[in-house]
């Protein structure tokens, strides 16, 4: 177990942690990421200093409940891991009636959910009433690839804590950034001709290089997502672009596409087809910002498909 000195990047996340630590720390915490963003490290983290005892900074990494997490043993620690599975109902109900029960330890319980986005919709319909009304005692940690697979019900009862991607940061890669520039503007106007420019942009990318560029694009929705908030931008030099697609798309929307540029990072590993990304890539975005009664599952829907339906 690290503490959060020790957990890599993500500065303006851990100012955020340690003010909300020290502060009135949100019962229901959604922490979001793209896949090897470290999400694992961070929940156990913030869950150990929501347990720890001892005095000041918190996770101590000395106290009682300090020495219980970083063992595996804190009985007030719940981990609910389903793997590749799907969560379903019964779990659900299951973490109620645990939550309903007193801590053993101390004065507080932390439930770590994995994977939440692979709850069915029974299984997140069931978590409602809980993690609308929590006991006083209780915190919830939800982890989650794709957020947007959560219920609107589900994300409006958690605080978002967005993780930075783990591959090369777009400070390293300036050749990308005009493109993506382009990309983003006309996103924000709803120009799907320009959007598509923008894509072409990244024709030409190898897969590392493709992945990269959407690193940039999911950076740059995740600002924008969090403009409202006060929070730094991770990549400033997109901040016009990513004032003008909070003032243009909703959290919802946002939070889609940042599932959409996800996909297409993940697929680039067995289709390396840059040209074919790049139309699925201004295709569904435009889908996903403009389409008219748009459900949310439509990018996942175009990269199954592998781009034969633009």
């Amino acid at each position: 177990m690290l503490g959060l000195e020790h957990l890599p990047g993500n500065d303006a996340l851990k100012v955020s942690l340690r003010t909300a630590l020290h502060r009135r720390f949100p019962q229901a915490v959604l922490l979001s990421g793209p896949e090897g963003c470290g999400e694992s490290d961070w929940a156990h983290t913030i869950a150990a200093a929501l347990l720890c005892t001892g005095a000041g900074e918190h996770p101590c990494m000395t106290c009682a409940s300090c020495r219980k997490m970083a063992h595996q043993t804190h009985p007030d620690f719940i981990v609910i891991d389903e793997g590749d599975s799907e969560i379903k109902v019964d779990t659900a109900r299951r973490i109620r009636e645990e939550a309903a029960i007193l801590p053993n330890d101390g004065e507080r319980k932390v439930f770590w959910i994995a994977h939440a986005d692979r709850m069915n919709s029974s299984a997140q319909n069931a978590l409602l009433k809980v993690l609308e009304e929590p006991p006083r005692y209780v915190f919830f940690l939800l982890t989650a690839c794709q957020p947007g697979a959560l219920l609107q019900t589900i994300r409006s009862r958690c605080t978002l804590y967005q993780l930075e991607p783990p591959h090369t940061t777009p400070i390293d890669t300036p050749e990308l950034l005009e493109p993506a520039r382009i990309f983003l503007s006309a996103l924000a106007r709803g120009e799907e001709y320009g959007m598509l420019l923008g894509a072409n942009g990244f024709a030409k990318a190898n897969k590392a290089t493709f992945q990269q560029a959407m690193t940039i694009l999911c950076t740059a929705v995740r600002d924008a997502a969090l403009v409202s908030s006060g929070c730094p931008p991770l990549l400033p030099a997109l901040a016009t672009e990513t004032r003008a697609l909070a003032g243009a798309l909703t959290t919802a929307k946002l939070l889609a596409l940042y599932d959409h540029f996800s996909l297409l990072s993940r697929r680039a590993e067995v289709n390396a087809s840059s040209p074919i990304q790049c139309a699925v890539l201004a295709a569904g975005a435009y889908q996903i910002g403009y389409a008219p009664r748009l459900d949310v599952s439509t990018s996942k829907r175009l990269n199954k498909n592998g781009g034969n339906t633009i």
